[in-house]
């Protein structure tokens, strides 16, 4: 199950499709109410709560036996807040592509929430848009003409609230570490410095980087991104295996921090 982020889509993931690294996957995404082709009611907010209902709604009606979880951006906050409510042996991994873990992830929601409302539908979600197209990563211009073209300004404002609440209070930082399964945090060569990328090195938590990348890596590097979560998702199946049969071949047993 792949989660996007703030002001993204399904079709974000569309490279994942066609990948050979992922070619025995099955990969399911779906839009955030007011995002892709999913309608969004202003006189029904939702938040990030929200959220995590619709995709516990989703993996109960799609997902039979085990699979994989993965969030980018706020999508991985959705990712962690659905694991601590309905997590389950089923789940064999979490993988994050930069999502949000501290408050120096809210880039775009903190600008946001800076606005009184009014000011961000009238002229601030315009100007997002116009400063990210300044940004020289493809991923961050295609991100942007997404926004201009599918995103529905009243849900990116209304889910930005809660995104910033819960990031910054480390919570899901701490959680994400604690997590006793395997997980996989992926990020741009770009944001090399976030400054919390030593401490999940130290703490179990696979990390790896992707070169040439920025916030938006399944755009800017989408081959090395998969080739990466297909080896993760490889070293999982393998382990998964050991404990089934403790005798078994099951190839590599190791996974590399970058």
């Amino acid at each position: 199950m792949m989660l996007h982020g703030l002001g993204g889509a399904k079709e974000n993931f569309w490279w994942a499709t066609r990948h050979s690294a992922l070619k025995n996957c099955t990969l399911i995404a779906f839009d955030n109410p007011g995002t892709g082709d999913a309608t969004y009611y202003p006189d029904s907010p939702l938040n990030n709560d929200d959220l995590i209902e619709i995709t516990a709604l989703f993996i109960k009606e799609i997902i039979r036996g085990d699979f994989f979880l993965l969030g980018a951006s706020m999508g991985g906050l959705t990712m962690l807040k659905y694991y601590e409510k309905y997590g389950n042996d089923n789940i064999l991994g979490l993988i994050s592509i930069e999502g949000n873990l501290t408050i120096q992830d809210c880039m775009f929601s903190s600008k946001v929430i800076a606005q009184r409302k009014e000011e961000f539908l009238s002229s601030g979600f315009i100007h997002g848009i116009a400063e990210m197209n300044k940004n020289t990563s493809v991923g961050y211009n295609i991100i942007a003409d997404n926004i201009a073209l599918n995103t529905d300004p009243t849900s990116y404002y209304h889910y930005s609230e809660q995104t910033v609440r819960y990031s910054e209070t480390n919570e899901l930082l701490e959680f994400f570490i604690l997590v006793e399964i395997p997980k996989l945090f992926i990020h741009g060569d770009k944001n090399k410095s976030l400054s919390y990328i030593s401490q999940l090195k130290k703490e179990n938590v696979h990390v790896r980087e992707i070169s040439q990348s920025d916030h938006f890596l399944f755009y800017d590097n989408p081959m090395e991104l998969y080739e990466v979560i297909g080896e993760f998702i490889d070293f999982v199946l393998n382990l998964e295996k050991t404990k089934k049969n403790p005798l078994s071949d099951s190839g590599p047993n190791s996974y590399r921090n970058v």
